[in-house]
């Protein structure tokens, strides 16, 4: 669940008041609020304008330039703002979701990449909706694996300002490379004979040799196998 800002209380004129409302109603997203962003926010904000727009965002833009590119993510009572619905409401859904998780997944890719991470293809299916819960899942194109399954109502969809928009971003982001980048552990189950070695072993890969064999062995060595509860002993690669 995302946190809620809560700005302090000043006292301020009426007409102050009246005039911060109408700006922050009319401009959610600022240059104030894209200034304060951290480099991974913003690195985030960027790639999720390239996304809507084809073009990413620069310092010297107004609030109303900044809103009209994010317009779509700014929080309303419909699946979308209405000026974003076009003709295609599914698509206009699609693709609010997409800047968010698609963005993130995208991201994610560049970083297992550095990382030389190569046992991934991302494929991201949304299901959208605009009368009941949209779904998003990154499985593998090559694989039976699923990396994320999330859903929401597309109304639920929305952020108060670009750092909200950013964090989630990077929380998708965050979740896809922990995904891949998790040891994946294989039981190699022995009953009798010897591993003296297992090469090329990827980095991400733990292996457990389970060995039944346990005449002779000392006391001290044997354990309870984690597949079938019976006693053996455990070397781990």
């Amino acid at each position: 669940m995302r946190s809620k800002r809560v700005r302090p209380f000043t006292f301020q004129t009426k007409a102050n008041m009246t005039t911060q409302i109408e700006s922050e109603t009319e401009y959610p997203f600022t240059a104030q609020q894209l200034k304060a962003l951290t480099e991974p926010q913003r690195q985030a904000i960027d790639a999720v304008a390239e996304y809507l727009t084809g073009s990413t965002i620069t310092t010297n833009q107004t609030d109303e330039e900044i809103t009209g590119t994010f317009n779509l993510l700014k929080p309303c009572k419909g699946c979308v703002p209405s000026e974003e619905a076009g003709e295609d409401l599914l698509n206009a859904i699609r693709k609010k979701f997409g800047a968010v998780y698609q963005v993130g997944m995208e991201l994610a890719e560049g970083e297992l990449k550095q990382r030389n991470y190569t046992h991934f293809k991302f494929c991201m299916v949304v299901d959208p909706s605009y009368e009941d819960t949209t779904h998003i899942a990154m499985v593998d194109y090559d694989k039976p694996i699923c990396y994320l399954h999330e859903w929401t109502k597309a109304w639920h969809l929305g952020f108060q300002t670009l750092g909200d928009l950013a964090d989630a971003v990077l929380v998708v982001k965050k979740n896809l490379v922990e995904k891949v980048a998790k040891p994946i552990e294989i039981f190699v189950i022995m009953d009798g004979g010897l591993i003296h070695e297992i090469v090329d072993l990827p980095d991400n890969i733990n292996v457990t040799v389970i060995d039944y064999d346990t005449e002779g062995v000392e006391k001290e060595r044997l354990e309870i196998s984690p597949v079938d509860g019976k006693l053996c002993t455990i070397n781990k690669w």
